[in-house]
């Protein structure tokens, strides 16, 4: 709080060193330094930004986990990492500043709650700032969001791409299309197809795990997954889809499934770098995972998905594409996990929302997903 305290006590002197911006903005910065997922979730603005200031150059200030994907996203002129260590504290604070001023940034939006951005993109002399109004924060939160320039309110019950929206807006642009959007890197279809056997149909990818591992669905439902999805489909091969941290989930899987279905399963968990994925997703027939990065970039290349969403808000970020198929229990608890509040462990202990979710069920959604048409 005392950062933000001061920072508006001394608004008056830190104006007199902002750059004054240029009209329509030539330098625009936008914050998204969250997971991957959230990076999937902010392409409609970026495409739209791009759409809007076709001469501008548009840097986006990323976290090192999302930054591949954005490297390779030609809306993108610029990409610059920075993780919490780049904030935490006054020296870290005044560093990242300082390394944002260089910048020479007409305006800036930012996509990330908290108090810290409020402070460090005002101390970074931007005089255009274009920042999102969480619906979860405390006191220091709600301080620091005074320094503003134009404050950009999120609502849970919508989509965060609309909040994003009424930041372009903010802006003076027109944004129309929510569309996400995924790009892989150069040479990543080669890449893909190399891993992935010319036989076998339908090719079904399951996502292995989650950042939040309260989302997961865990080694013995993927296994009763994996049974039952050759059972329907006896010639398909399934993909494991993960990063390195997923391979000893992949094999713990691999253990667990009889070993007459394991040469249907295809281990690629950390064998493609993650701006090759979306070249990976777009060979399948069928998606499989929960909330996670994975998730969002086959909704982004409209690959039929079955999302079991457990305790997140569908309302702020589920998949949108016309054959991605929820799967979620309506329970008092849930949903608990929201864009700006999520928990890591269930409250109750009980895991509920993923524990009560068979296979039948997710089964039933594939089917549907497969089928085609709209939801």
């Amino acid at each position: 709080m005392i950062y933000a305290l001061l920072t508006l006590l001394l608004a008056p002197l830190l104006r007199l060193f902002e750059r004054r911006p240029a009209v329509p903005p030539r330098r625009v910065l936008v914050v998204q330094v969250a997971k991957i997922g959230d990076a999937i979730c902010t392409t409609p603005l970026l495409r739209e930004l791009r759409a809007g200031l076709p001469d501008a150059r548009i840097t986006v200030l990323a976290g090192a986990a999302a930054a591949p994907l954005l490297r390779v996203n030609p809306r993108i002129d610029e990409v610059l990492v920075a993780d919490a260590a780049d904030w935490k504290g006054l020296a870290a604070k005044f560093g990242l500043a300082a390394r944002l001023r260089r910048g020479a940034f007409d305006a800036v939006l930012c996509c990330n709650g908290g108090a810290t951005w409020p402070v460090v993109l005002a101390w970074a002399g931007i005089a255009r700032r274009i920042g999102l109004i969480p619906n979860f924060g405390g006191r220091s939160q709600r301080l620091a969001e005074r320094l503003w320039t134009s404050g950009i309110a999120h609502r849970g019950e919508r989509m965060i791409v609309e909040t994003y929206f009424e930041m372009l807006r903010a802006l003076d642009l027109a944004p129309t299309d929510t569309r996400k959007e995924a790009h892989a890197a150069e040479g990543a279809a080669a890449r893909a197809a190399a891993l992935l056997p010319e036989a076998g149909r339908p090719l079904i990818g399951l996502a292995i795990g989650a950042a939040n591992k309260l989302k997961e669905l865990g080694t013995d439902k993927q296994a009763e997954l994996v049974v039952d999805l050759l059972a329907a489909w006896p010639a398909a091969r399934i993909v494991l889809l993960g990063g390195p941290g997923d391979r000893d989930q992949a094999a713990a899987l691999l253990a667990a499934v009889p070993a007459g279905v394991r040469a249907a399963l295809i281990d690629s968990c950390g064998a493609l770098a993650l701006a090759d994925l979306p070249a990976l997703l777009s060979r399948l027939d069928l998606f499989i995972g929960v909330d996670s990065g994975l998730t969002y970039i086959a909704d982004a290349l409209e690959v039929p998905l079955v999302s079991v969403a457990g305790p997140c808000n569908m309302k702020e970020t589920g998949p949108v594409g016309p054959r991605a198929r929820i799967v979620q229990h309506p329970l008092p608890c849930a949903p608990c996990a929201h864009i700006f509040r999520a928990p890591y462990a269930c409250r109750i202990g009980t895991r509920e929302c993923i524990r009560d979710v068979g296979s039948s069920e997710i089964m039933a959604a594939a089917r549907d997903a497969m089928a085609g048409g709209a939801a």
